[in-house]
């Protein structure tokens, strides 16, 4: 599936924001590394967003 909200976790991965939203609705932890995060903040990962735009358009 492609993205439609990139967002990046404290654990330097990208998600997509509603999908990592639930997540750290009911975890702590990292999805990928299983490791706690030490935050919920959540940056949106604009290189992704315009990459996915860009291959949208072709």
């Amino acid at each position: 599936d492609v993205k439609q909200d990139p967002s990046v976790a404290a654990d330097g991965y990208t998600y997509e924001r509603r999908g990592i939203e639930r997540w750290l609705g009911m975890n702590d932890r990292s999805p990928m590394t299983e490791l706690p995060l030490p935050s919920r903040a959540l940056v949106p990962n604009y290189t992704h967003s315009a990459a996915i735009a860009d291959w949208r358009s072709k």
